[in-house]
């Protein structure tokens, strides 16, 4: 969970004062176990709602509301600031509803009757059941995140998600006290891509975000403008020969949601070199989170700034900014 100390100022304090740090991540943390504890006491449908009510109390006043508003301006420059600014808003209560829904994981991963969670899938399940070599699974931070993680145990394959831990230790005990309840596997983000490749020669997929900006990442069109994003898994994908299934959570109505798997996307065999051919395969996955962004906006909890400040500015195609050639991958 990112620093969202509500005024930049104390984020400044912060940075130059580790006493200041430790005592607002003390108050930030005392905040979502007090959230939690109601949450658990209250049931998952009203802790929902009770979340949303504090997402949006609280968002608007965080520093990190300016991301989401540049970011909402980029992907709708035609729509007014009202509008942007209620979209935000909106976007706050579902990160509201996220944090409030944490110590009711269990009840979201239920399977059968009285399932939370539907899976829809745009091509056949068997496809990915039976492939050879797992497929690489690439989603945004939409709706509850954290539920991506299921579409293994939903679709009946083998699936590991990606992730990283969190800055502060005892912030990470919290979160990891609920998020290892999950029916998934797991891959620490600096043992990609070697942990990563192996899962997939094993015949399990391999989940993770590509919605935030990577410094360093490849310049890949998104609503118009490069984003700096990684395509480390799309380049494995093209290594290995396997699929890329761009992946989607919406919330339907308070604590229900529905997960889609998109039809897998293959590199293409008339490009030369897996670098070209795995930004061709971002280029499509984006094609995919830009219809489901505009469907809708609300969804996206993107808190970061997605485009580099000068998005006007051309942007070198293929190869990273300030990198000679891109990293070596080996399988």
């Amino acid at each position: 969970m990112a620093r969202l100390y509500i005024h930049p100022k104390f984020k400044d304090l912060a940075d130059r004062y580790r006493f200041v740090d430790l005592g607002l991540r003390l108050v930030e943390m005392a905040t979502i176990r007090t959230l939690w504890l109601v949450s658990r006491a209250i049931g998952i449908d009203r802790a929902s709602d009770l979340g949303a009510v504090f997402g949006g109390v609280v968002g608007r006043r965080l520093r990190k509301n300016k991301h989401v508003m540049r970011n909402l301006k980029i992907v709708f420059p035609d729509r007014d600031q009202g509008w942007i600014e209620e979209t935000a808003h909106k976007t706050w209560r579902q990160i509201g509803r996220v944090l409030a829904e944490y110590p009711h994981i269990d009840e979201l991963c239920r399977m059968g009757e009285g399932a939370r969670v539907t899976l829809v899938s745009e091509g056949p399940l068997e496809d990915i059941r039976n492939a050879p070599v797992g497929m690489v699974f690439l989603a945004m931070h939409q709706a509850n995140w954290n539920l991506p993680a299921l579409a293994g145990a939903l679709g009946n394959f083998p699936l590991d998600v990606i992730f990283a831990e969190q800055k502060h230790s005892a912030f990470e005990a919290m979160i990891a006290s609920h998020r290892n309840r999950m029916p998934c596997g797991f891959i620490h983000v600096r043992d990609v891509p070697r942990k990563m490749i192996a899962a997939l020669r094993q015949g399990r997929g391999v989940g993770l975000f590509v919605d935030h900006r990577i410094d360093g990442g490849d310049p890949v069109p998104f609503f118009g403008h490069d984003a700096q994003t990684t395509t480390i898994p799309a380049r494995i994908a093209c290594k290995l020969g396997t699929g890329v299934v761009p992946t989607r959570i919406e919330r339907l109505d308070g604590a229900y949601f529905r997960l889609t798997l998109g039809r897998p996307v293959y590199p293409d065999p008339d490009i030369a070199g897996d670098h070209e051919a795995a930004h061709s395969l971002m280029c499509k996955v984006h094609e995919r989170f830009e219809e489901w962004v505009r469907a809708r906006p609300e969804d996206w909890c993107c808190v970061k700034r997605r485009w580099s400040s000068s998005i006007s500015k051309p942007a070198r195609r293929g190869i990273a900014a300030g990198m000679d050639k891109p990293p070596e991958i080996v399988v």
